[in-house]
């Protein structure tokens, strides 16, 4: 799944978002900001770390 999201297979970054979401939900109550612009940031920064990861 981590392959094909890092190769911009939509279905893949949706499964790992889901995956993750709980985790996302709460460490976006540390954020000062919105719930949803906490998610959205940390949405997009979890979207870049995978991509730039090596293996």
């Amino acid at each position: 799944m981590l392959q094909l999201a890092k190769q911009n297979d939509e279905e893949a970054i949706l499964q790992l978002i889901d995956l993750f979401k709980g985790d996302i939900l709460r460490v976006s109550k540390y954020i000062y900001t919105s719930e949803e612009d906490a998610v959205s940031d940390i949405i997009l920064e979890f979207l870049e770390m995978i991509k730039e990861k090596k293996e």
